[in-house]
């Protein structure tokens, strides 16, 4: 294991894009939350203050950081895709690797980008939390802070994902297109085709409601909205009763179901095709 990921690592560190999209990720996210901090929606009946503070702010700002995933899905799929322009994965097999040994080394990066994703998240919230919360004790600083392994399976989910459509495209450039239009249209399409019951367990649904969003989004007493990952605002009249989504266990388990499905997926269209 640890072969496979210091083999990843040097070819990694040493790729200028990376740096340029990690540094774009983590500047973006903090800046974001900056400016949403400093923000304060004049609602009757709802303190937007509370969002920002411990134990809300754990949800508020895993919820933003869900939606900066996407940067690092990319840069999974560019990688992948330039060892297929490259034919490094063709030169990794001749060197004596396997497939699956091809595969194990990318879900160890994986890994690594979610433990990156978990420390910085936390450590950001922590210390925006710290300044803008009014009151807190230990407590109720990590009250909310269970959140943050959910978080981890869906950086976990969001990159596994990546990692199957860039080996089942083969092309950097079309990959990331299709990794885009996945989450719209095509899927939410594909959704209302079906009934909500069955609708709430696809891929990027569950997924993406592994951090739903904050409260704000659907509060009582006004018209009711509801975001996805997608981008996608719906809105619904209070007199109107929204379909429930699954428990967030349940999204938990189905989405580790979805990351051994695209896991194995990406391991079995390798073994087929040609590097």
């Amino acid at each position: 294991m640890l072969r496979l990921l210091k083999i990843e690592l040097q070819k990694y560190l040493s790729y200028t894009n990376f740096w340029v999209i990690i540094g774009l990720h983590s500047s973006l996210f903090i800046l974001s939350l900056f400016i949403g901090s400093q923000i304060n929606i004049d609602i009757p009946g709802l303190d937007f203050t509370t969002f920002v503070q411990f134990p809300t702010i754990w949800n508020t700002v895993s919820w933003i950081a869900s939606w900066f995933n996407l940067l690092l899905a990319i840069l999974l799929i560019a990688f992948i895709g330039n060892e297929y322009s490259f034919k490094t994965f063709r030169q990794n097999v001749i060197d004596g690797l396997s497939r699956s040994e091809l595969i194990i080394s990318k879900l160890l990066v994986i890994i690594v980008l979610s433990i990156y994703c978990f420390v910085l998240v936390s450590i950001v919230t922590i210390a925006m939390g710290l300044i803008l919360s009014t009151h807190y004790d230990f407590s109720i600083i990590f009250s909310n802070a269970g959140i943050m392994f959910v978080y981890f399976i869906q950086t976990i989910a969001y990159m596994t994902f990546g990692m199957f459509l860039a080996i089942l495209v083969k092309n950097t450039a079309l990959s990331i297109v299709f990794y885009f239009l996945y989450f719209f249209p095509i899927e939410p399409i594909v959704r209302n085709l079906f009934p909500d019951q069955i609708g709430m367990f696809f891929p990027m649904k569950v997924i993406s409601n592994l951090t739903p969003a904050p409260e704000i989004f659907n509060f009582t007493g006004q018209a009711q909205f509801q975001t996805t990952i997608n981008g996608q605002i719906q809105q619904q009249m209070p007199t109107q009763l929204p379909v429930e989504d699954a428990s967030m266990t349940l999204n938990l388990i189905v989405a580790i179901a979805y990351i051994l499905i695209f896991s194995y997926g990406s391991y079995f269209v390798m073994k087929r095709k040609s590097l």
